[in-house]
């Protein structure tokens, strides 16, 4: 059994920090990850849309400045090329956070945890085996993943969530529907329409960006619509269904039924915390609501975690 003063579960922001700050701080620690360092930020959210965006705008501005004397002939979108630049950055990045284990002597465990007692950490790893660790603290980072409503339809293909569409696509989807219209959809929304896909996004609040000030959603509802996006806000989506001319998206838009038909759909409702497996049958911490319960230090009620 390997013992360290740490381990942390999960490599994404929380995880990797706290453990750079541990080992700066002179505690032995390992870090346990089951994919890319840097977790969904720097693989499936942030960093990615972002450099999907740069792309994407650099296109925009290439095919619409001719009302400003900027005249450019055969710009074209190639999307297998523009997913490769996005996997390119993420993967220097996350290439970076493991160096920055190397030079703090970081233990980096490729594999599964799954704490299964108090200061006891079981690996599936990937490589095959499993590897037995002990601490005297653990923090779990696990992070999250795309949350899916209980909404018939949503399993159908070409419906994905972001982590999915971020995997690329070999051509530019003629019409894409965008179920949310939160941070993670107005981004996807920009992102295609820039590039001349026909896009309409869905919300269920009375406004685009519900979490942030009224009037910024309001705002930005206008700006898409003079960019062509089709926005519906008041709308709770009762349906997916497919047939020979696409995917069918069917709402109740302030008490009437509406629907919109395109090529591709995006389920962008928002993520949930990911805690499958992370404690062992028997150990579960408590719970507040979806969440684990902690006090005032992120404590949870297993001791050490």
């Amino acid at each position: 059994m390997k013992e360290y003063q740490l381990i942390v579960i999960g490599a994404g922001p929380g995880g990797y920090v706290a453990a750079l700050r541990a080992a700066k701080l002179g505690m032995t620690v390992a870090v346990v990850e089951n994919r890319e360092a840097g977790g969904t930020c720097l693989n499936r959210g942030c960093i990615p849309t972002k450099t999907l965006l740069h792309s994407s705008e650099a296109y925009h501005a290439a095919t619409a400045s001719a009302g400003i004397g900027i005249h450019v002939e055969g710009a074209r979108a190639d999307m297998n090329e523009i997913f490769a630049y996005k996997r390119q950055i993420s993967a220097k990045l996350s290439s970076g956070i493991e160096s920055l284990f190397k030079g703090a002597k970081i233990d980096l465990i490729r594999g599964r945890a799954q704490i299964t007692a108090p200061g006891r950490v079981h690996v599936e790893l990937n490589e095959g085996g499993c590897d037995e660790l002990a601490a005297e603290k653990i923090i779990a980072a696990t992070g999250s993943v795309p949350a899916r409503p209980p909404i018939t339809g949503l399993d159908l293909p070409g419906v994905m969530t972001s982590d999915e569409l971020l995997e690329g696509c070999d051509h530019l989807y003629e019409s894409i529907i965008i179920i949310g219209g939160g941070v993670i959809g107005i981004e996807f929304a920009t992102f295609y329409s820039d590039l001349g896909c026909k896009v309409t996004a869905i919300e269920g609040m009375d406004r685009l960006l519900p979490n942030m000030d009224r009037e910024l959603g309001q705002n930005l509802a206008m700006i898409l619509k003079k960019q062509g996006v089709n926005v519906f806000v008041n709308s709770m989506v009762q349906c997916v269904e497919k047939d020979e001319s696409g995917l069918t998206v069917r709402f109740s838009e302030k008490g009437k039924d509406n629907s919109v038909t395109g090529e591709a759909v995006l389920c962008a409702i928002g993520r949930k915390p990911y805690m499958d497996g992370l404690f062992a049958e028997g150990l579960a911490p408590e719970m507040d609501r979806r969440s684990i319960k902690v006090n005032e230090k992120y404590q949870t009620s297993i001791p050490g975690v």
